[in-house]
């Protein structure tokens, strides 16, 4: 984000889950599931390298008949941007996390992480891909690694269509890839976003699936 300018994202996901991966990988029937999480994220520009970086997250759970409801994997942090050009980028993040409410060894912890991006032109249209790679503490269940990636389609001026993976382990044998596509339609400085995300393959992890809602704002 350039220096005074801020961007707020709001994700809202519905995830409902009958199967569950074992710690082989393999499917095994659960009761019913269901996930209701949403999430703030927000970056402020503080000068031409440096952004201001704080994520809220809201997750409720309901399985059979009971329900509960949890703060968790909150951060606060900042971005360094090392390389800025218009079809390439290279930044590096730290900060501070919070882990879920409720974990008995759960305490503050810090995310270092490393993203790449590079844009494409496409004749009139842009391809924009980016790569990150984190490293979290502080959970409660040991050091967790991520790697996430974006890939994303201009289709025309206001439209573009998203595709977007994350993988995950942590060191207590919980594994997870999710991916997701959507499509997001820009109006102004404001954009909304509709899609899907599901589980396609974990270790120790729910088979969960369902639609996600991203409102974006920009000012």
């Amino acid at each position: 984000m350039e220096p005074g300018q801020t961007q707020a994202i709001v994700k809202i996901e519905s995830q409902r889950a009958s199967e569950a991966f074992d710690e082989a990988g393999q499917l095994v029937p659960i009761p019913v599931h269901h996930d209701l999480a949403a999430d703030l994220f927000v970056e402020r520009g503080v000068t031409e390298r440096l952004t201001l970086q704080g994520k809220l997250y809201l997750a409720s759970s309901k399985e059979d008949g009971l329900s509960q409801t949890a703060f968790g994997h909150s951060e606060l942090g900042v971005r360094w941007t090392a390389y800025n050009e218009p079809k390439g980028v290279l930044s590096f993040y730290t900060g501070l996390t919070v882990p879920v409410s409720g974990t008995e060894k759960g305490q503050a912890g810090l995310e270092a992480r490393v993203l790449v991006g590079r844009a494409v032109n496409l004749g009139h249209r842009k391809l924009v891909a980016d790569m990150q790679l984190a490293t979290l503490s502080g959970s409660g269940y040991g050091r967790e690694t991520r790697l996430e990636g974006s890939l994303g389609l201009e289709l025309s001026q206001n439209w573009n269509l998203m595709a977007q993976m994350q993988g995950g382990q942590i060191e207590n044998g919980t594994a997870w890839l999710k991916d997701e596509i959507s499509i997001t339609r820009n109006l102004g400085q404001n954009s909304i976003q509709i899609g899907w995300r599901q589980t396609p393959f974990a270790e120790n992890f729910t088979k969960a699936s369902g639609p996600i809602i991203g409102l974006w704002r920009r000012f």
